[in-house]
């Protein structure tokens, strides 16, 4: 199954660290990006794709230390045995997936190229496989004119899965309401403290994604985000899977998350 890893943004960071892409920030002396390309070996994905726009460039010259015949000069290209393809601009989460992923014609990953995770992606993957091969119905409001075979029956096709993790405040991360395994609501940043679900950052999509309304208006290299056009019409359509994750996770976004990332690399190198 193809991955796709989001690294084209920059973080929010101060000093010296806001002008590093944030796949390359050290976390107990190593790049963020080792620690992904890590958890993607140890459950066996060898499909990669790096989403590419912000100094692009020190991304590809770090990975072709590995693989110094690598030609990096192309938008798109092949190095360390990792696809990559640069943005032209900043395209958001959203037309970042569409850019690198609309050749694709079979269910793919997706990865937030700032989280440090132990997320384990068997477990996740199964619980994708399972649940969006099982027909799901749901009521229809009264009145609604139907076959009496379908009575008060409508089938949702599922689209996609979300990684969810629990925290204590959901303000500065998105917020993700779930009922029986669903996204049934999702709100990017609220303006207020509320604890439970947050976005963590590792999705799996179906190409049929491409085809709904929002993804169809846009324009070709049209920036947009994942969390507001994709996320909300999907989790309104129930067609959003929640799985939720109890391991380690951080988000590098912020200078609380980096030292949570620090913590979750003692612990992920001392089981190496």
């Amino acid at each position: 199954m193809k991955v796709i890893i989001l690294a084209g943004g920059k973080t929010n960071l101060p000093g010296k660290l806001k002008n590093i892409p944030k796949s390359l920030i050290e976390i107990k002396g190593r790049p963020l990006i080792e620690y992904q390309l890590d958890l993607l070996k140890q459950y066996k994905f060898d499909d990669i794709c790096l989403s590419l726009h912000y100094k692009a460039e020190e991304i590809l010259n770090y990975l072709k230390k590995k693989d110094p015949k690598a030609n990096i000069r192309g938008r798109k290209g092949k190095v360390a045995g990792i696809e990559y393809v640069i943005g032209s601009k900043p395209f958001g989460t959203g037309g970042a997936i569409r850019n690198a992923a609309q050749d694709l014609k079979k269910d793919f990953v997706v990865m937030n190229g700032d989280v440090l995770s132990n997320v384990n992606l068997s477990d996740y993957l199964k619980f994708y496989k399972k649940n969006s091969s099982e027909p799901r119905f749901f009521s229809l409001p009264p009145f609604t004119n139907i076959s009496p075979l379908r009575k008060r029956l409508s089938y949702e096709e599922v689209l996609g899965a979300m990684a969810v993790f629990y925290t204590q405040d959901t303000s500065e991360l998105g917020l993700v309401k779930v009922k029986n395994e669903r996204v049934v609501e999702f709100i990017e940043k609220p303006d207020y403290q509320y604890s439970g679900y947050i976005n963590a950052g590792f999705y799996i999509f179906s190409p049929e994604l491409f085809k709904i309304k929002c993804m169809k208006t846009k324009k070709k290299n049209q920036p947009f985000s994942i969390e507001s056009c994709i996320f909300p019409t999907l989790a309104k359509n129930i067609q959003l899977l929640a799985y939720v994750h109890r391991g380690l996770w951080a988000d590098i976004g912020s200078e609380e998350g980096l030292e949570r990332a620090e913590i979750i690399a003692e612990k992920l190198n001392e089981k190496e």
